[in-house]
Formats: structure tokens, C-alpha cells, sequence
């Protein structure tokens, strides 16, 4: 995948560059047409010259001026009269011109005149600028109105798309602050273009589709689980009371252990989709500060310290500092509780270890697994487990994440040198 543009520079790049080819092949119109209005000035200044110097100059002129004339204004010339001159009749040609050694292009126009009742022609010239020279600041004339214009299409393109797009981009930040889980639907700008007032009445929509549905979820999820609790704990019950008969054979006794088992693991299953229920409707509300290494040592050293020594794992803490932290007490016993059975259940049998660090503002639990990183897009997910050999139910680490939502923690996972590592960070 390429870099990515914002919708903004996508639609102003390929404006620009369609801008620009079209003014650079209209570049030849516009020097055409330049040349046609710089000639059909100079005519008419050719044209305002003749008729001055014929109302004002003819009749006070002698014969003897006449002849002389030329001499003080080449570009004014009173030249013997011949039929052969074209006359009243702009045209252009090469004339020689003496101060610069060169024949020079001129617009000319020639009119017959009488002087003491002789006549002559008057010639009247103007020089024209060559064509390189015109092209030259023609040239530089259009490429000033060029950069004038790309950079004010740039501004204008930019303000206008700014505030068009205004309604759009207050959506979209809307949208990616949206959470369902609190239950909020996001008020959208309201704008006057019909295709983001229509995106935002299809956003409105299906996010109250989609929070009804998580209602509906959450809520079966929760009297689903409070409900099994009842018919779990007298079914675990009677087995109690079944398997402490006396007169059951050793396979009776085998069967029974391996319902009580799955009864176990049930009823420890819907607890914890109770417990995710509950979380997701916020009904933990009692928060507190706590002390964080005191909590932790009290918990671990009391149970998971022996459990993990029952199993060959080597436990090592590593404290650094105090840390007082404020959170649901209940909801952080649970959330150690399941990154210690984690860390015990997905070990090694034998040899393994198990590393609890408190540095800074963060906790962190280690541990020897598996030879190889977990997937970090399933490995928070509901139901997710690594191997169906290893005994779970695959939402302890689904309900660290929630937790750690909840309580606005950051939940990361790392893998080095053997370790599988869980941190949270405190905020």
C-alpha cells in the first residue's frame, strides 16, 4: 500500500496538475493573441501620428521643408509622390535602420498629402519589437500570471475544501472517539451538503442498530450466566453428595470426578461472562487508591507463590518502588488473579519460571511458555486458547483487557528471549 493522502491534497493534486497542463497549452493562444492586440496598437498609433501631423504640420509645411523633412524624423517621411504606393493601407516590412545597422520589422502606413498644392506620399512608421524579443516578455509576463494563479488556486482550493470538508472530518473525529461500550451516540455538525448529512443520518442509524444489538447481547449474556449459576451449583451439589457414597467402583468414581470437573470449569465460565457483563455495563463504580506493592505481595504470596512452587516454577519479584494506584479493588484482585493463572497455567511443567516486576508505573508478569510469540490480534479476544491441551476457558486474558479499559490502563504483550511478558501501565 502506498503513502497515504488526506481526501484533501487527493483531489488538489490532480485539480493542480490538470490547471497547469491546460494553461501551458493555451500558451500559444495567448501569444498569438498578444501579438494581434501589440500589432493593431501600433497601427493605431501609426494611424493618430498620421492624421496629427496631416491636420497640423501639412499646411504650414513649404516645398522646401518638404524635401528636408525626412531628415529630423525618420520615422515621418515625405517622399515623392508615386501611384505605386499602397495607400491607407496598414502593412508590415523590413526596412533598413541606420542606428542600428540592420533592417528592423515596422508597421507602415502610407497617405497621399498636398503641399503648395503638390503632391507627395506621407510615410508613416513605427518599429515593431522581434519576435524573440517579444516572446521574451510576453514570456515572462505569462509566467508571472501563471504563479499568480497556481498559487492562488492553491490557497483558494485549500480554504474552500477546508470548510467543505469541515462537517466530514468533525464526523470521522467523532467517530473514532465513539465507544459502544459507553453508549453514547456521537451529535454530528450540522451541514448543508446532502452527502454528509446523509453519511451522518447512515451513521446515526446504524450505530443505534448496532448499540441495540450490544444491549441485547450484553443482556442475554448476563441473566444467561446469572441464571446457570442456580442449576450449576445444585448440580455440583449432588455430585458432591454422589461421590461420597461409599459402594461406587473405581469407575463410577472416574466418571463422577470428570462431571464434577466439567461443572467446575462451567461454573467458572459463567462467572466470567458475568463478570465481563458487568463490566461492560460499568457497575463498578466504587473506586479507591491502593497500595499497589502491598496488594500485589499480599495476593501473590498468599496462593499463586505456593501453587507455582507445587509445580516446579520458580518464582522471582522484582520491586522497585511504592505505587499507589486508583482503581476498583475488586476488579484488580481479578485482573492479578488472571495474569498469575495465566502465567502458572501456560508454563513450563518443569523448570519454569514466573518473574513479577513493579518498576515505575508499571507491573509486569513474565514467563517461560511456549517458544514462539502469541498472535497479538487473538490473544485478548473472547475465547481465544493457545492449545486445547492446557485447561481454560480462554477469557481470563479477554477480562485483563477489559479491566484494564475500564480503568483506562494500558495492556501490552511482548516476547523476548523465551519470555512471554504482560505489562500494564498505569495512568
Amino acid at each position: 500500500m502506498g503513502r497515504m493522502r488526506s481526501l484533501q491534497n487527493k483531489y488538489l493534486r490532480p485539480f493542480l496538475t490538470y490547471t497547469a497542463i491546460i494553461m501551458l497549452c493555451c500558451s500559444p493562444v495567448y501569444f498569438f493573441i498578444m501579438r494581434y492586440i501589440y500589432q493593431k496598437y501600433l497601427d493605431e498609433l501609426v494611424i493618430v501620428r498620421c492624421d496629427e501631423f496631416v491636420a497640423k504640420m501639412v499646411p504650414i509645411l513649404t516645398i522646401r521643408e518638404a524635401d528636408t523633412w525626412d531628415q529630423f524624423d525618420k520615422n515621418l517621411q515625405i517622399l515623392t509622390y508615386s501611384p505605386t504606393y499602397k495607400q491607407d493601407a496598414m502593412f508590415g516590412a523590413y526596412l533598413y535602420k541606420s542606428d542600428v545597422d540592420r533592417h528592423h520589422k515596422f508597421r507602415i502606413l502610407y497617405r497621399e498629402i498636398k503641399i503648395q498644392n503638390k503632391p507627395y506620399i506621407l510615410m508613416c512608421r513605427i518599429p515593431m519589437m522581434g519576435n524573440l524579443e517579444f516572446f521574451m516578455i510576453e514570456g515572462f509576463q505569462y509566467i508571472l500570471i501563471f504563479t499568480i494563479l497556481m498559487v492562488s488556486l492553491i490557497f483558494i482550493q485549500w480554504f474552500v475544501s477546508k470548510k467543505s470538508w469541515a462537517p466530514f472530518y468533525s464526523s470521522l473525529r467523532k467517530i473514532e472517539n465513539y465507544n459502544l461500550v459507553h453508549g453514547d451516540i456521537p451529535v454530528f455538525e450540522q451541514t448543508d451538503v446532502m452527502e454528509f448529512s446523509r453519511l451522518n443520518e447512515i451513521l446515526i442509524n446504524l450505530i443505534s442498530k448496532n448499540q441495540l444489538i450490544y444491549k441485547q447481547q450484553k443482556e442475554f449474556i448476563e441473566n444467561a450466566s446469572h441464571e446457570l449459576q442456580t442449576p450449576l451449583a445444585v448440580f455440583q451439589s449432588s455430585l458432591d453428595t454422589v461421590i461420597h457414597i461409599s459402594n461406587l467402583d473405581e469407575k463410577q468414581l472416574v466418571i463422577l470426578r470428570s462431571l464434577y470437573s466439567t461443572s467446575s470449569r462451567l461454573t467458572r465460565l459463567s462467572k466470567n461472562l458475568l463478570l465481563l457483563a458487568k463490566i461492560d455495563n460499568n457497575q463498578f463504580k466504587e473506586m479507591q487508591d491502593v497500595d499497589f506493592v502491598d496488594f500485589l505481595l499480599c495476593t501473590y504470596l498468599s496462593y499463586f507463590g505456593d501453587q507455582a512452587e507445587t509445580q516446579g516454577i520458580q518464582k522471582y519479584q522484582k520491586i522497585y518502588n511504592e505505587l499507589t494506584i486508583r482503581a476498583n479493588k475488586s476488579l484488580l484482585e481479578s485482573l492479578v488473579n488472571n495474569l498469575m493463572a495465566n502465567a502458572i497455567l501456560h508454563n513450563i511443567s518443569k523448570g519454569g519460571a514466573i518473574i513479577v516486576e513493579v518498576k515505575d508505573k508499571a507491573f509486569t508478569i513474565s514467563n517461560t511458555g511456549e517458544d514462539k510469540a502469541l498472535d497479538p490480534d487473538k490473544i485478548f479476544k473472547r475465547f481465544n486458547r493457545t492449545t486445547e491441551e492446557k485447561k481454560g476457558n480462554g477469557l481470563g486474558l479477554s477480562i485483563v483487557h477489559q479491566i484494564c479499559r475500564f480503568h483506562r490502563w494500558e495492556l501490552t504483550y511482548q516476547f523476548q528471549k523465551g519470555m512471554h511478558s504482560f505489562i500494564v501501565t498505569f495512568r
